[in-house]
C-alpha cells in the first residue's frame, strides 16, 4: 500500500510545493490507521491548493476519501483515506501539534 497510495499523496503535495513532507508508518504502534502523511504549507492559499491537489490525485488513483476535517483558515486539514491519513498544516499548527514527535516511534520517511 505505501508505495502507491503514499506516493500518490506525496507527489500531489510536492506538486504544490508543500514542504517538510514525511510519511510515518504508524500501523505497528496504533490501530487508528497504517500511515500518516504530514506536510506543511506556507500560507492559507497554499494549504487550500495542496488539499485540492491531494483530493484530485487520490480520486484519479481511485482512492476513496472517507472524511475531510478542518479548514485551511484553522491551519490544519485532515484527509482520511482509511489506511492512510494526510495532515496538511500551517507551520504554526505543525509545531503546536508536533505529530512528528508524538509518533516518534513510527518508522518515518522524508520526501
Amino acid at each position: 500500500m505505501e508505495d502507491k497510495k503514499v506516493k500518490c499523496a506525496v507527489d500531489a503535495i510536492l506538486d504544490k510545493k508543500g514542504y517538510d513532507v514525511k510519511s510515518l508508518n504508524v500501523g505497528p504502534v496504533t490501530s487508528i490507521t497504517d500511515y500518516f502523511v504530514l506536510a506543511t504549507a506556507s500560507n492559507v492559499s497554499q494549504l487550500d491548493a495542496i488539499v485540492d491537489s491531494v483530493e484530485e490525485a487520490m480520486k484519479l488513483g481511485e482512492y476513496d476519501l472517507r472524511t475531510r476535517e478542518g479548514k485551511s483558515q484553522g491551519g490544519w486539514v485532515l484527509l482520511d483515506y482509511g489506511d492512510m491519513v494526510v495532515h496538511i498544516f500551517s507551520q504554526e499548527m505543525r509545531e503546536f501539534y508536533n505529530l512528528d514527535q508524538t509518533w516518534r516511534d513510527a518508522e518515518s520517511k522524508n520526501f
